[in-house]
């Protein structure tokens, strides 16, 4: 079991035992004593919306970054299966009692989302929540003023066209961004086309990153299973402030279309390792429940969780914009490597396939723009043979019980999250069958 000891108090780090993990919150770290950081930036970006959070919030925040610093920091090839993590995690917050008495639906969540075992121990003085910045002053704020809901934003296509329903429909969001090096030139580019539309001023802007730096010379872990509880964290932060400034319930809206939510394994092989679990139903489920149990009141909705990215496309409600914005979006789980999406990973096939669904032949560049090149490359080909596989099982398998192999369902929607993996599938057959590879 790995120890880490996370405080926002470099000085509470100093003197640690052997084998223990030193991390610093909100801080920068220190390289001679090896003592590593997260989220040296983040409390800036928190003070430019001009609203103190409530401790429930900041407690959350911190834990999303703790376990976020967990997640890159450990190796999962240093384990006994090459997988499974244990950590101990010793961390220190505002109401740490309100936190112990919801610890094991914690740990039990967290244990779901990137299948490692969580055991956290909670202490006292933890990162109050910072002072705003004020309306007068040099910073910038974020503006709150008139916006009405939360929605994430990454850059890629789903959150596109959920930003543009959202605006479409008379909603004015706050758009949240996890701005990873890479993402937020891609945000940009689409909040740029945003406002050359009529929404110009109809949305505002709040985004930050974790920056996890380990410091002491080793390599990072890249499978990073937690990335969207840090993602939903910023989300709820600005929730709350929202809710602060407009005294309305605030809806967090999570845009992910149903294939790529439910990820169920496309093969046997891919049940664990490959089958990531980021806006999977029953995480969602579980994290609203503990948000509700430690009175953090917003709600989570995922308005195209019995859509396929096909569908969302199809059906989005602002179709030239997003046509225009179609080849500044990143589906890709590989483009970071080029800066180039590859065009053939499941998410980038399915994204191909939904646009052919929806009869748009306007996309970005992709390292393998002719799919059929990448049938020959050993290192390249396992995705789409993956995807060919789950095409040819798919009309004489069980749905449902495939569906529910990456996770617990309700049972009343059951036929409809099968309709909506079977449908996705039926998107990626007439993709493949068009670029005669079935």
């Amino acid at each position: 079991m790995t120890q880490l000891v996370f405080h926002h108090d470099i000085e509470q780090l100093k003197h640690l035992s052997n084998g223990v993990l030193p991390i610093r919150l909100y801080g920068m770290g220190d390289k001679n004593l090896q003592i590593a950081h997260i989220g040296n930036m983040v409390l800036d970006r928190v003070r430019r919306l001009g609203v103190e959070l409530n401790n429930q919030v900041m407690d959350f925040l911190t834990i999303a970054m703790a376990v976020t610093a967990a997640d890159t920091f450990v190796l999962r090839k240093d384990t006994a299966n090459g997988w499974c993590r244990s950590f101990s995690i010793t961390l220190p917050l505002c109401q740490p009692d309100i936190w112990h008495a919801n610890k094991a639906h914690l740990e039990q969540i967290l244990h779901f989302l990137s299948g490692d075992i969580w055991q956290f121990n909670f202490q006292e003085d933890g990162q109050l929540p910072p002072k705003p910045y004020k309306l007068n002053g040099r910073t910038k704020l974020v503006d709150l003023r008139n916006k009405d809901s939360v929605c994430l934003f990454s850059g890629g296509l789903d959150s596109a066209i959920g930003a543009i329903d959202l605006l479409e429909q008379g909603y004015s969001p706050v758009l949240v961004s996890h701005s990873y090096k890479g993402d937020k030139s891609h945000q940009q580019m689409i909040v740029e086309k945003f406002n050359q539309s009529r929404y110009a001023n109809q949305f505002s802007q709040f985004n930050a990153i974790a920056q996890p730096h380990l410091n002491n010379g080793r390599t990072a872990e890249i499978t990073m299973r937690t990335r969207s509880l840090n993602f939903l964290a910023f989300a709820i932060v600005s929730a709350c402030a929202l809710q602060e400034v407009v005294q309305k319930e605030i809806d967090i809206f999570v845009p992910e279309n149903g294939v790529i939510s439910i990820n169920a394994p496309l093969t046997p092989r891919r049940l664990g390792t490959l089958s990531t679990r980021t806006t999977h139903p029953y995480f969602i489920q579980e994290l609203q429940k503990l948000l509700t149990a430690v009175n953090i009141p917003f709600s989570l909705k995922n308005p195209y969780q019995f859509k396929t990215k096909g569908q969302m496309i199809a059906e989005c409600k602002n179709l030239p914009l997003l046509q225009q914005i179609i080849p500044d979006t990143v589906s890709c789980s590989h483009w970071k490597r080029k800066n180039q999406q590859c065009g053939v990973c499941v998410p980038c096939l399915i994204r191909r396939a939904s646009l052919y669904y929806a009869g748009i032949t306007n996309d970005a560049e992709y390292e393998f723009n002719d799919i059929r090149k990448v049938l020959t490359n050993q290192d390249r080909k396992d995705d789409l043979f993956a995807l060919i596989s789950a095409i040819r099982r798919k009309n004489h398998s069980n749905m449902h019980q495939w569906v529910l192999q990456s996770g617990s369902l309700p049972i009343q929607q059951l036929n409809q999250f099968a309709d909506v993996f079977m449908n996705g599938l039926n998107e990626v057959e007439q993709l493949l069958i068009a670029k005669e590879i079935l």
